[in-house]
Formats: structure tokens, C-alpha cells, sequence
């Protein structure tokens, strides 16, 4: 066992990485595993542990990205080993990630809060993908594409039909809504 009284800049990054990044992690892999938290744990303990052996230099600019990344990858493969691939599945990022909106808004603004996230569901995959990492992770289009392999251009492209789709199945039920 050897004391280091400075730790080097992989422990740095990795402490950085886990204070800022892992319980969205946890709750993206978990949303991924369609559902299985314990094992979003162990992705998102693996992805440490290539990030401490990994140069710092070559993630430190783009580390939230490479992170998600990875997990996702690994995740990926996880599912594809147990054949179970099914992106569309996301159930548990709902449930592991925090939609409450503010305390003081009234009950109709949380009502239609949750009901848009409830419509997101309704979404292709590719398309829940992307909004949810904007939305729950708080990704940028470049983040977005690193994570996924997409140009920032079908980011934007899949953001904008998503989008476009959600107001359109939002106003079709408001509509019935307001027509019994």
C-alpha cells in the first residue's frame, strides 16, 4: 500500500467525475438497463475506474461526454450480451431522476409537467434518447452527439422532431380535453 499525500490528476479527475456526474449517471445507465439500478452501479463503477486509467489529458475537456459515453457503450453491451436490446425502454430514468418541478408552482403547471414527460414515452427511441439527455442530464448538442455517435446536425434534427411530435400529441390531448 503506497500514501500518496498529493493525489495525481487521474485520482483528481475521477473524485471530479463522481461528485459532479454519478448519480446522472446511475440514473441514465439504469434508464439504458431498462432498469436495473444495480447494474447501472457496476457500468458506472467500471467507467471510473477506465477514466483513472485512462491520460487525463484526453478526457478532461470533454469529460462529461466521455463518461456518458462509455456508460452507455457498456451498457449497450450488457443488453446485447443478455439480448435484451430495447432503447425505447426508459422507464426507470423516469422514476431514478428528479422531474419535480418547483414546490411553488400550482398543480396545473405539475400536472402538465408530468404529462409531458409521460408523452416523451410515446416518442421514438432514438428520439427519448436525445431529449432526455438535454432535458434530465442537461447535455449540449456536441455532448449529445459524443455520447451517442450522431452528428450534432441529426441531433438538432431528432431534438426538432421530437419536439415538434410532443406538441403535437400535447395539443391533440388538450384538445380532447377540452371537447368531451
Amino acid at each position: 500500500m503506497s500514501f500518496q499525500p498529493h493525489p495525481d490528476e487521474a485520482t483528481l479527475l475521477v473524485r471530479r467525475a463522481l461528485d459532479q456526474h454519478e448519480s446522472s449517471l446511475i440514473a441514465y445507465t439504469a434508464g439504458v438497463l431498462n432498469g436495473d439500478v444495480e447494474r447501472a452501479r457496476e457500468v458506472v463503477q467500471d467507467a471510473m475506474l477506465k477514466l483513472y486509467l485512462t491520460d487525463p489529458a484526453k478526457v478532461r475537456d470533454s469529460l462529461k461526454a466521455w463518461l456518458f459515453t462509455v456508460c452507455r457503450n457498456r451498457a449497450l453491451d450488457i443488453l446485447r450480451k443478455d439480448h435484451r436490446l430495447d432503447l425505447g425502454n426508459e422507464d426507470a430514468i423516469s422514476l431514478a431522476a428528479s422531474f419535480e418541478p418547483d414546490p411553488s408552482e400550482n398543480a396545473i403547471s405539475h400536472e402538465l409537467y408530468e404529462r409531458i414527460w409521460d408523452l416523451v414515452e410515446k416518442l421514438r427511441p432514438n428520439q427519448q434518447e436525445v431529449i432526455r439527455l438535454k432535458f434530465t442530464h442537461d447535455c449540449s448538442y456536441q455532448q449529445i452527439a459524443d455520447i451517442t455517435g450522431l452528428s450534432v446536425g441529426n441531433v438538432g434534427f431528432i431534438m426538432h422532431m421530437a419536439i415538434k411530435k410532443l406538441r403535437e400529441l400535447l395539443n391533440r390531448e388538450l384538445a380532447i380535453q377540452s371537447h368531451p
